[in-house]
C-alpha cells in the first residue's frame, strides 16, 4: 500500500551494500538518499571483488547481470599450486560446472566497476550525494534525522549503515543504544576485545603478467600465507596475498597500514614463487594498484536498534579468500528489502518503531546462521591454504591432488543455494542442477534426534552380534568350531573347502574372513546340504555391499574416503 506520507530510506555509504539495497529500493518504488562520505561515488582503490551465481542471481533479477558479463570474466580453471608455484592440481571447465549447477559462473572485476555499473543504473542520480560525511544521528518518535560535517541534515523513516568496517552508522546506533536501553549491545564486542584478527591481505590490481590468462584462478598454498590470484578481461590481473599476523590481535590492537609498511610487506614477499617462471616481483612491478589492510572476521551480535540497521561489512565481516564478503552484503540487502515491501504492503499508515524494529529483527534472525556460517567456511579455507598446521598440510599436498572436478565445484558452491533472492521480482529462466532454496517444494528439514536414534538402535544391535559371534563363542559351542576350521582349512562336510588367509596381511582380520569363506562358501557347491540355503543367503549379504562401495568408488570424492577400505577387506 501506498504509504501516506512516503516512506523514505537515509543510506550511509556509496558502498556495494548501500548501492545494491538503492537499487532494490528503486525497483519497489521506495525513497531514499545515499549519503556518501567521498568526493566520488566510485573511486579506484585498487579493490577487485567475485561475484558468486548467487550474488549473480540478485543482480539478474535487478537487470545488471548481463550489463556486469560484459565487463567481467568469468572463472574457467582452478589452479591450486605448491610453494614453489607447481600445480597440485588443476580443474578446467568451471564455468560450465557452476552454471549447469546453479545458472551463473564465478566472476572477478575491479570493484570500482561494480559500484559504477550499480551506480549507473540509479535513475534519479540526485538522491546519492557526494562529500557527506555523516557525524551524528538523531532518533525520534516517527523518524531519524542525520546531520553531515557540512551541518545539512537528512530525514527519513529508517537508517542504513552501509558504511564498512570503521563504521559512523554503528558507533552512532551503539551511543544511542547506550542512552536509552544500556545492555542492547555487547559491550566487549563494540569495543573489539572479541573482534579477532589473525590475518592481513595485500590486494592489488596489476597489468597483464606471464601465465595469467583471463579466466584462470590460481590458488597458492604457502607456509603462513597464500596467494588467489585471477586473470580478468584484457589481461588484467587480480590478486590478494594472505599474511597470518605474529599473534591474534583484537581491537584497538589491530594496526592501521601506512604505505611504508605497504611497501615493506611487498619487498619480503617479492621472490615468492606464483607459477613456474613467474614471481611475485613481476605482479609488484605491473602493479595499478595495492593497498595493505587487516583481516578482522566477524559477525556482530546485533545488527540493528530502533529505527537503524547496518549491513555488509558494518555487521558481518569475512575473510575474502571465498569471495563471498560482497555476495553476503548483497544477500542481506536482499532480505532487508524482502521484509520492508512486506511490511509497507500491510498498511497505509506509517510504520511505527515497534514494527520497524520487529521487522529489522526479522532480516537478522533470517541472515545471522547463514553468515556465521560462510565466515567458518572462509576461514576454514584460510586455513587450509596457509598449511595452517600439520592435518591441512597433509590435506593440501596428499588428499587434493586425488580430488575430481565435481568435488571441487561442489565445495566452492555448497553455500549457494542457502542463499536469498528478491521475492517480489521476476527470475530470469536460466537452467541449473541445484535448486535454491526458495525453488523447493518443501523447506529442508533436519532429522533431529530421530536420526541419533535410529543410528543407536543400530549399534547396539551390530555390538551385541559381534559379541555372540566373536567375543563369546564358548556360549554357543563356536570357539571350537572356529580353530577346528582354521587348523584343518574346511568343515567337517567340505573337505574341499581351502582357507586363504592372506587376504589382508593382518592376522586377525585373515583368521575371521577365513571362516567366514569356510562357512558360506559351501553351499554354492551343494546348496541340498544342511544349512545350504542360509550359507547362499548369507553370502549374499555380504555381496550387496560390496557391490554398492565399488560403484560408488568411481566417484572422485570416495578416491579418499576410508569406506573403500571395508571392499578391501571384503574381498
Amino acid at each position: 500500500m501506498a504509504q501516506d506520507p512516503p516512506f523514505k530510506v537515509v543510506i550511509v555509504g556509496a558502498s556495494v551494500a548501500g548501492l545494491s539495497l538503492a537499487n532494490m529500493l528503486q525497483a519497489n518504488d521506495i525513497d531514499f538518499v545515499i549519503l556518501e562520505a567521498y568526493p566520488n561515488i566510485a573511486p579506484q582503490v585498487g579493490a577487485s571483488i567475485g561475484l558468486l551465481p548467487h550474488g549473480n542471481r540478485i543482480l539478474d533479477q535487478l537487470g545488471l547481470y548481463e550489463k556486469i558479463l560484459q565487463v567481467a570474466e568469468p572463472v574457467n580453471t582452478f589452479s591450486f599450486r605448491a610453494p614453489s608455484g607447481l600445480p597440485l592440481a588443476s580443474y578446467p571447465g568451471m564455468d560450465r560446472n557452476l552454471i549447469d549447477r546453479h545458472g551463473y559462473p564465478m566472476m572477478f572485476l575491479d570493484r570500482q566497476t561494480l559500484i559504477q555499473t550499480l551506480y549507473d543504473n540509479i535513475r534519479d542520480k540526485s538522491k546519492i550525494l557526494a562529500n557527506k560525511r555523516v557525524t551524528t544521528v538523531n532518533l525520534g518518535k516517527n523518524g531519524v534525522t542525520v546531520l553531515a560535517s557540512d551541518t545539512s541534515t537528512f530525514q527519513g523513516d529508517i537508517l542504513i549503515g552501509a558504511d564498512g568496517i570503521h563504521s559512523t552508522v554503528r558507533g552512532e546506533m551503539r551511543r544511542l543504544a547506550n542512552m536509552t536501553h544500556p545492555g542492547w549491545f555487547d559491550a566487549g564486542e563494540e569495543e573489539g576485545e572479541y573482534l579477532p584478527c589473525e590475518y592481513n591481505c595485500i590486494f592489488g590490481i596489476s597489468r597483464p603478467c606471464q601465465g595469467i590468462v583471463p579466466g584462470g584462478l590460481h590458488e597458492v598454498f604457502r607456509n603462513g600465507s597464500s596467494y588467489l590470484i585471477s586473470g580478468g578481461q584484457n589481461g588484467r590481473v587480480y590478486w590478494f596475498r594472505f599474511e597470518k599476523l605474529p599473534q591474534r590481535l583484537h581491537g584497538t590492537q589491530i594496526p592501521r597500514y601506512t604505505q611504508k609498511d605497504l611497501e615493506e610487506a611487498l619487498d619480503r614477499a617479492s621472490n615468492d614463487p606464483i607459477l613456474p617462471g613467474l614471481n611475485f616481483s613481476e605482479l609488484i612491478e605491473n602493479r595499478i594498484t595495492a593497498v595493505l589492510t587487516p583481516l578482522p572476521e566477524y559477525v556482530y551480535k546485533k545488527w540493528h536498534f530502533d529505527r537503524i540497521f547496518t549491513l555488509g561489512d558494518s555487521a558481518h565481516k569475512m575473510h575474502p579468500i571465498g569471495g563471498h564478503g560482497g555476495n553476503a552484503a548483497i544477500e542481506t540487502a536482499a532480505a532487508l528489502t524482502n521484509s520492508l515491501v512486506d511490511g509497507l504492503s500491510k498498511t497505509s499508515s506509517p510504520l511505527t518503531t515497534t514494527d520497524i524494529a520487529a521487522l529489522f529483527n526479522q532480516v537478522q534472525t533470517l541472515r545471522y546462521p547463514r553468515a556465521m556460517t560462510i565466515k567458518a567456511y572462509s576461514r576454514k579455507k584460510q586455513l587450509t591454504e596457509s598449511l595452517d598446521n600439520s592435518l591441512q598440510r597433509f590435506v593440501a599436498f596428499h588428499l587434493l591432488p586425488r580430488v575430481r572436478e565435481q568435488d571441487v565445484t561442489r565445495s566452492y558452491s555448497a553455500q549457494i543455494p542457502g542463499s536469498e533472492k528478491l521475492d517480489m521480482l521476476p527470475l530470469p529462466y536460466r537452467m541449473k542442477l541445484v535448486p535454491y532454496k526458495d525453488e523447493l517444494v518443501a523447506k529442508p528439514k533436519g532429522r533431529g534426534m530421530a536420526r541419533f536414534m535410529i543410528l543407536g538402535i543400530y549399534l547396539t544391535c551390530s555390538a551385541f552380534a559381534f559379541y555372540l559371534r566373536w567375543l563369546s563363542p564358548s556360549a554357543t559351542e563356536l570357539g571350537n568350531q572356529i580353530n577346528k576350521v582354521l587348523v584343518e582349512g574346511s568343515f567337517e562336510d567340505d573337505s574341499l573347502t581351502l582357507l586363504q588367509r592372506a587376504r589382508t596381511g593382518i592376522l586377525l582380520i585373515g583368521d575371521r574372513v577365513a571362516f567366514m569363506a569356510a562357512a558360506l562358501v559351501p553351499g554354492l557347491s551343494n546348496p541340498t546340504k544342511q544349512l545350504g540355503r542360509i550359507q547362499l543367503y548369507s553370502l549374499s549379504q555380504s555381496l550387496h555391499p560390496t557391490i554398492i562401495l565399488t560403484l560408488e568408488g568411481f566417484r572422485g570424492h570416495f578416491a579418499v574416503s576410508v569406506l573403500t577400505w571395508y571392499v578391501l577387506i571384503r574381498l
